[in-house]
């Protein structure tokens, strides 16, 4: 192919339409979709809706390209995405429909032949990285270098700010520091600017902003902004320089010298743009100036489709461009684009004509403002239906959650026994736990995702707030919510506070500057108080105090453990575990403590030192970053209602949605006064106090952003003149700019859900006056209300699939029902003493707060208790009683234990059983039951064995290797390889040559890698993890355990051959189980010491078994032994 042109296509040509034909022969594709995927191999923009099957479009223009143009072949097409979910996605539907494609009868063998190969899908950052690695030398870059994940970088910049010789700025700690530290130097690089350059442009522009004088605190607390900066670029150059000492590169870097080989290096472009044929850059409205430079200088006048929506723009607050779309034709294409080089896909095949309306009504000024990529107007699709929408607004948050609560309840009732998926989503996180704890209350399962959700679970909190005041004696906020989990009531807290001056007065400190853990860690005597007059402190606070300090102060003599070993010893000292596993409601919090540990455990390996601040200080930019650190990755549950922020959302759907928090000032957010829905934006400061942020007349996409051009004539002074101007006009710009971007995540939510949607706010939150409806909900209400009266007036109704009805007499009764419904969704405004009501029943009148409803319960059973042993006559059966209280799991669990009291007085034998077994223990149990039961009863700690440690190093990097095959770049280190001496990594570089040479690795497909299961066999849980499954070149299924340890050559024992043997036909059943039928999937040991491959029926053989007795009836007979012996 000749650099700059495009070639023709073979002929004959096969259509969109053959190709759609023989992947899909239900489906055709539609005109707008025909136009996309026959467009010629030249820079093409694809302005897609919500909705619209943008991946699938840009699946078949690959096959299209494939099939219709000889150079382009399956391995030389490139897709980049923005997450390794939705690039894993992409990968596995190309290699799915390429397959499909070969298999078409126009193809001769040499065609076939051609079409042999994989394409590669990766993350924008995971491509940055590749050509670092491959094509570091050209910039004289030793491509030996390790990445620097998120967690390592908060930690290394704390480590640095911590260490710092002098104060940074007194108004920085270092937590807060930190953070704005790593987002300013992200922002830099964003916009490629480097260290130096940064210096140079924020000095002038602090001289431009010196010449407003300092007459005003307005131009005062801009240019304290801009100092805050410059101090942090010194922590920043620091952070540079330890990097580039310790091999160590982040994301911002990979970019920066990626960029910098494309631009530098010809023969580097030559060679990938010769690998990369025909390149697809999806969601390409979310790239950053670096990304769209380093994009764009490597593939100008190159086969290059990108697909966005500019509606779904909604990450500037992360360096994504506001003119990405906008500026992609010229920056990719050197001659004057033609018009069908951008085109648009309307059609949206996930929403009901409903929902559509709302959307599109909450769109329209987004459009009106955009120039070359204007988003279309969504239609419905041919299969669309109505759709329902409802609104609601309650008079607090209270009302505002049963309002929820109630909807999602009635959507379940209404599908009960359907598959009916729904969602509560939010532009911020704060009403999550009320809305999670109504649904519980009312046996509703839900699962708060996300790392930010899960650091707002109680338990969790709890935890968290115990690690801070470990760390940092001056963490008061994280010490008055231990106070409060401790039952210290409000009047021994207020003598607290009193005895805490009182002992900074005795050690002659300012009572100001008092330190409340002194206070728990000395604390008063029961009676003692200030003054004859002030309460005194009761008994049982002193106790409870007591041993409050008791706990902190044995955790601070902990602080030198290991992260992950600090936090499960606070679990346990402060009692938080033993809470959350007595919990009789069972909210989850269990499962979220041991996903904190899971989150701390994933610190502690991917951070080269980590330490408890870094930690926090991470977990700190978690809490604080509404849409920030990547959550948790929690399996989905598919009968729960998943709560999360609409960041989150992005890219999923559900049946039923709820938009929850459509209040002004919430949704859309701003700072100031809470404005009606017609009202203009108001007025934003943005960016202008941020010492995080890169002040936008610096930013590479500034012609798009409102222009910073200070006046300073309109004054008598220049320090008025420019506070007229920024208030009056610069901060007004910048309001509209900010609302737009609100707007798009309006847009976002609002096409979340197919059928059914809730938007919902309230008057009352947490500000000190109403807040009126958000434009959002006011402007898809008029949208509703304009549809429903257009029916009314023409006596025609649009009723999905483009269906036309007329409208008679019931018809019409319905319409105006809803109609009159939507006007009486909005609850009057709150007045006068009204507001004062609300305000008070918000806040709550009673601190500490009331207990929830575990507490109650939990209240409640103690005195039930109570009453019945008072009651409790001695001769009387006590089992007699438990059956009086119901067939509860809890009166089951303690008749359970009264069985076993009971049997231990009979000094019986008690058999400690498990009813879930690991797979690697199943062998051991079908060999003696009797042994197996011992272990169990008393488990026997084994020696750290050197070869156990090479096996698990061995597996990650197997694991990474089979990732990279499948089209994804593994990002974080192999954890434990610099631990091995010179023979330990001899002995894996033996591993992993043999692994390359492996017939099955060079010559089949990974179809599962590390794929965990759980088989029920003969009444128990097996579980356990296959280490990989692939389709050879025969197109048969082979399982494949890695083995790293002697090979079952001849002479092995028949016990250990007898042990893999029953490994394999384990995995053998638990993937049949899922997959396929038994005589297609060969099952197969791999010992990578020697490279020998072994075969579960030769296992089978010299081990001695019968391959036709089954593990269930094996496994009955071992448990029938067990019971025997005892």
């Amino acid at each position: 192919m000749v650099e700059g042109r495009w070639t023709d296509m073979r002929s004959p040509m096969l259509s969109a339409a053959r190709i759609q034909e023989a992947i899909d022969p239900g489906l055709s594709p539609t005109p707008e979709q025909e136009r996309i995927i026959e467009s010629p191999l030249r820079p093409l923009l694809v302005v897609a809706g919500a909705g619209s099957g943008k991946t699938e479009t840009m699946t078949m223009r690959v096959l299209w390209a494939v099939a219709n143009h000889e150079e382009i072949t399956p391995s030389s097409v490139l897709g980049l995405t923005f997450t390794k979910k939705a690039a894993g996605e992409l990968g596995e539907r190309l290699r799915r429909r390429l397959h499909t494609l070969a298999q078409m009868p126009e193809w001769e063998e040499t065609d076939r032949e051609r079409l042999d190969g994989e394409p590669i899908a990766l993350t924008y950052n995971s491509f940055a990285q590749r050509i670092v690695q491959e094509h570091g030398l050209a910039i004289g870059l030793d491509p030996d270098f390790r990445m620097l994940g998120q967690a390592g970088a908060v930690q290394m910049m704390t480590e640095i700010l911590a260490n710092w010789p002098r104060v940074l700025h007194p108004d920085l700690k270092i937590a807060d520091a930190a953070k704005k530290a790593l987002s300013l130097a992200g922002k830099l690089a964003d916009h490629g600017l480097d260290l130096d350059e940064g210096v140079t442009l924020l000095d002038e522009f602090g001289v431009e902003l010196s010449a407003a004088g300092e007459g005003n605190t307005t131009i005062r607390e801009m240019r304290a902004a801009n100092e805050k900066r410059l101090a942090l670029l010194e922590p920043i150059r620091e952070f540079q320089r330890r990097k580039r000492e310790e091999g160590l590169l982040d994301f911002s870097d990979q970019l920066l010298l990626a960029t910098k080989i494309v631009t530098e290096s010809p023969e580097a472009v030559k060679q990938i743009r010769a690998e990369h044929k025909c390149v697809l850059l999806d969601e390409f409205q979310d790239t950053s100036i670096i990304q769209m430079t380093f994009l764009s200088t490597l593939f100008h006048d190159h086969p290059v489709t990108a697909v966005g929506d500019p509606n779904q723009a909604i990450y500037g607050w992360r360096g994504a461009s506001a003119s990405s779309l906008e500026s992609f034709l010229k920056r990719f294409q050197g001659a004057e684009a033609h018009g069908d080089q951008t085109l648009s896909l309307s059609t949206a095949w996930r929403n009901d004509r409903r929902i559509l309306l709302a959307a599109n009504k909450v769109a329209a000024p987004l459009r009106e403002s955009a120039d070359k990529a204007v988003s279309p107007v969504l239609i419905e699709s041919p299969g669309a239906e109505e759709g329902r929408v409802t609104i609601a607004y309650g008079q607090n948050l209270e009302e505002q959650t049963r309002i929820i609560a109630d909807y999602v309840e009635g959507l379940r009732s209404a599908h009960r026994g359907e598959k009916y998926s729904i969602a509560v989503l939010g532009r911020k996180r704060r009403p999550f736990l009320a809305i999670d704890r109504e649904l519980r209350e009312r046996g509703i399962p839900t699962q708060i995702i996300g790392l930010g959700g899960l650091l707002d679970q109680p338990t969790v909190a709890d935890l968290r707030s115990t690690l801070a005041i470990t760390a940092d004696v001056q963490a008061s906020s994280d010490l008055a919510r231990l106070l409060v989990r401790a039952d210290i009531g409000s009047a021994d807290l207020a003598v607290l506070g009193a005895w805490a001056r009182h002992l900074a007065l005795e050690a002659g400190r300012d009572p100001h500057s008092a330190l409340l853990l002194d206070a728990v860690d000395h604390p008063p005597a029961p009676g003692w108080r200030r003054s004859a007059q002030a309460p005194a402190m009761s008994e049982a606070g002193a106790k409870r105090l007591a041993l409050l300090g008791q706990r902190l102060r044995r955790l601070r003599a902990m602080r030198g453990r290991g992260l992950v070993e600090l936090a499960e010893s606070a679990m346990g000292t402060m009692g938080i575990l033993d809470d959350a596993i007595a919990d009789p409601l069972g909210l989850g919090s269990r499962e979220a403590l041991d996903s904190f540990i899971d989150v701390i455990a994933g610190f502690e390996q991917s951070t080269p030192s980590p330490t408890l601040l870094g930690l926090l200080a991470w977990l700190d930019a978690a809490q604080e970053e509404e849409n920030g650190l990547e959550g948790v990755a929690l399996e989905a549950d598919p009968d729960a209602v998943q709560i999360l922020t609409i960041h989150a959302a992005k890219g999923l759907e559900w049946d039923g949605v709820v938009i929850a928090g459509l209040s002004d000032a919430e949704f859309p957010t701003h700072r100031g006064k809470s404005v009606t829905w017609s009202a203009p934006a108001p007025a934003q400061s943005g960016w202008i106090n941020d010492s995080g942020e890169l002040p936008h007349p610096l930013r590479g996409d500034y012609e798009d952003l409102p222009e910073f051009d200070m006046d300073l004539t309109e004054g008598r002074t220049p320090s008025a003149a420019f506070k007229k101007w920024l208030e009056g006009s610069y901060k007004v710009a910048l309001g509209a700019h900010l609302e737009r971007e609100e707007r798009r995540l309006a847009y976002v939510a609002l096409t979340r859900a197919k059928h059914d949607e809730l938007l919902v706010g309230s008057w009352i939150n947490q500000a000190k006056t109403p807040r009126e409806p958000s434009r959002y909900l006011e402007e898809s209400r008029q949208a509703l209300v304009k549809d429903l009266q257009d029916s009314l007036d023409s006596g025609v109704v649009s009723w999905g699939n483009g269906r036309r009805l007329e409208v008679d007499a019931q018809a019409h009764r319905l319409l105006e029902e809803e109609l009159e419904a939507l006007g009486s969704c909005i609850t009057p405004k709150p007045e006068g003493e009204q507001i004062e009501e609300l305000m008070v029943k918000e806040e709550g009148a009673s601190f500490p707060p009331q207990p929830g409803p575990s507490r109650r319960a939990i209240a409640l059973a103690a005195d039930k208790v109570r009453q019945v042993r008072a009651e409790m006559d001695s001769e009387r059966e006590v089992f007699e009683i438990l059956a009086e209280l119901g067939d509860s799991a809890r009166v089951r669990d303690v008749v359970a234990l009264l069985e076993e009291r009971r049997l231990n007085a009979e000094q019986h034998t008690m058999v400690l059983w498990s009813d879930q077994v690991p797979a690697t223990s199943v062998s051991s149990l079908i060999d003696d039951p009797q042994a197996f039961a011992e272990q169990i009863r008393r488990p026997m700690p084994k020696a750290p064995s050197e070869y156990a440690s090479l096996g698990t190093i061995f597996h990650a990097w197997a694991e990474r290797q089979l990732h990279q095959a499948s089209g994804e770049l593994w990002e974080e280190p192999i954890v434990g390889v610099d631990s091995l001496d010179e023979d330990g990594r001899a002995r894996l570089e033996r591993m992993q040559k043999n692994f390359l040479e492996l017939d099955i690795v060079r010559n089949g497909r990974p179809l599962a890698i590390e794929e965990p299961f759980a088989l029920e066999l003969a009444g128990i849980s097996v579980t356990g993890r296959i280490d990989a499954v692939f389709t050879d070149a025969q197109g048969h299924t082979v399982i494949v355990d890695w083995k790293t340890g002697v090979s079952a050559s001849k002479g092995a024992p028949r016990d250990r051959l007898r042990y893999f043997a029953t490994q394999l036909r384990l995995y053998r059943a638990a993937w049949m189980a899922v997959h396929e039928e038994e005589s297609s999937v060969r099952p197969l040991l791999a010992f990578v010491s020697s490279g020998e491959v072994v075969e579960l029926d030769e296992l089978e053989k010299k081990a001695g078994l019968d391959p036709h007795t089954s593990l269930d009836k094996l496994l009955m007979d071992a448990l029938d032994k067990q019971g025997e012996g005892n």
